[in-house]
């Protein structure tokens, strides 16, 4: 299929073969249904790394997510390689996983660039980036594949840049769902790693804007898309919404290191 992106990390962050990934996801999904009493949903945070690590705690997210009547996407991650620094869109075609192709939303794209001025059209830069791919079989698998996602990876995630891309979204008269794909901290020793997590949540349940950066300076905050982060707390805010916790762990949970973990937290944003 022309315009396709082919899948990066599969066979390494999640199994490469149709029926063990469908199998990994559907363990996922068993989980308990979180108790959240809504109006509206307005987005998510979930983790990106490989599944037997994070897929526990992301499913908390997508059993939410699949009960939600809006299947339009816009899936914000940070660009590990921090380059390029601008907000990188990936304007049209598909993306394909194991479990089959998932459709951009050119339009949604096309709004996007229209409407903020830091936005780029630039494929490229998506090619070896994994936070967002991460997610798409976990959409395919409870929506087979009826959904359609506009992705942005962001290098710099400054509050700037933040602002712009919430003030983007908050001018479109038909919002998409805003999904973020970030981990928490990284490589502490578990306890202190869990600590500095919890400042994260903290902020982001309190919808502390200006504290949720403060902290990040002040304690080193190793969350590697936090500004994908800022920019849902902005529109959540901004539509008088709240965010809230529904599961968090870490690597350390999964394996037997707890020297050096990565945090994961699954978190709601709703009215």
């Amino acid at each position: 299929m022309d315009n396709t992106r082919e899948p990066y990390v599969s066979g390494a962050f999640y199994p490469d073969d149709y029926e063990k990934l469908k199998e990994y996801i559907e363990g996922y999904m068993n989980a308990e249904t979180p108790d959240i009493k809504y109006k509206k949903l307005i987005g998510a945070i979930v983790p990106h790394a490989g599944y037997m690590y994070s897929g526990h705690t992301a499913a908390y997210a997508y059993k939410l997510i699949e009960k939600n009547k809006n299947k339009d996407f816009l899936i914000i991650g940070p660009n590990h390689s921090g380059f390029p620094s601008y907000p990188a869109i990936y304007r049209n075609g598909y993306w394909n996983t194991p479990l089959g192709y998932a459709r951009i939303n050119s339009e949604l794209s096309d709004r996007m660039l229209l409407k903020s001025d830091i936005i780029k059209d630039d494929k490229e830069a998506h090619i070896i980036e994994h936070s967002i791919e991460v997610q798409l079989p976990f959409l395919q698998y409870i929506f087979k594949g009826n959904f359609t996602f506009s992705p942005i990876i962001l290098g710099n995630q400054g509050a700037a840049v933040a602002r712009n891309i919430a003030e983007t979204i908050e001018s479109l008269e038909e919002k998409p769902f805003v999904l973020i794909s970030s981990d928490f901290n990284h490589y502490l020793q578990y306890d202190k790693n869990n600590e500095l997590d919890q400042i994260l949540i903290n902020d982001i349940e309190g919808l502390h804007i200006l504290k949720y950066y403060e902290d990040i300076k002040k304690y080193g905050i190793s969350a590697c898309g936090f500004g994908a982060i800022a920019i849902l707390m902005i529109v959540t805010k901004q539509m008088k919404g709240k965010i809230e916790l529904l599961n968090h762990s870490n690597s350390g949970d999964f394996s037997n290191d707890k020297k050096r973990v990565v945090g994961y937290s699954a978190m709601i944003a709703y009215k």
